[in-house]
């Protein structure tokens, strides 16, 4: 004899046994982890610093996993400008934020940056304007992505 129960009736077990724990598991998963894990933000480019390092609105943005030369160093300039090409001051400008390393030790805010539908992280890899910071591979959630990997993550 097969017993059948109404999923929706209030006194099926299998709803009490089965169902509730797993809404309950499901909710306490999204709670702790979220839907997505790093906050966007749509602004624009009103300085560059150097070639890893701008300025959205009043937020200075440090890039993520790239590093470029600093003021007096060889290629300096070169990476100042090709990040000011690809992001030129006024221009439109999204901002992934990294939701492991929000900040680094400045205070500067971590991430990724879009202008003009480019991905200036990575292009300043591929331009050959910047190397990749190996020991934040594992400390960015950026660090496991195919364009990371492939410098070296």
């Amino acid at each position: 004899m097969v017993v059948k129960y109404d999923i929706m009736d209030k006194t099926n077990p299998i709803r009490r046994y089965y169902v509730v724990p797993i809404v309950i598991a499901i909710v306490s998963i999204i709670a702790v982890f979220g839907f997505g894990s790093s906050d966007i933000h749509e602004s624009q480019i009103t300085r560059v610093i150097d070639g890893d390092t701008l300025i959205i609105d009043l937020t200075t943005i440090r890039l993520s996993l790239v590093d470029t030369p600093e003021r007096g160093e060889p290629g300096y300039q070169e990476a100042k400008d090709f990040a000011s090409t690809v992001c030129p001051v006024g221009s439109n400008a999204e901002f992934i934020e990294d939701s492991w390393q929000k900040e680094d030790k400045y205070g500067r805010s971590l991430g990724l940056v879009f202008c003009n539908d480019m991905f200036l992280n990575e292009l300043l890899l591929t331009s050959g304007h910047a190397k990749i910071l190996t020991g934040f591979c594992d400390k960015s959630e950026f660090g496991t992505e195919d364009w990371a990997r492939a410098y070296g993550c």
